[in-house]
């Protein structure tokens, strides 16, 4: 679980880190979550605002 939305970016498998405050922003829905009291529907929007952040195909 991430606990903290301020860290800039998290550290992933092999060098890739997730910009999450990056991913929400680029995504209403979630944004739009965050505001609810309903969890489940919290996670799911953020779980998708992950998977269609854009992929940059360069290695770091």
């Amino acid at each position: 679980m991430l606990a903290d939305l301020t860290t800039e970016s998290y550290p992933l498998a092999k060098g890739w880190t997730l910009d999450l405050v990056a991913a929400i922003a680029s995504h209403k829905g979630s944004q739009d979550a965050l505001l609810t009291d309903r969890n489940a529907y919290k996670r799911n929007m953020v779980h998708t605002a992950i998977l269609l952040v854009p992929h940059n195909n360069q290695r770091p």
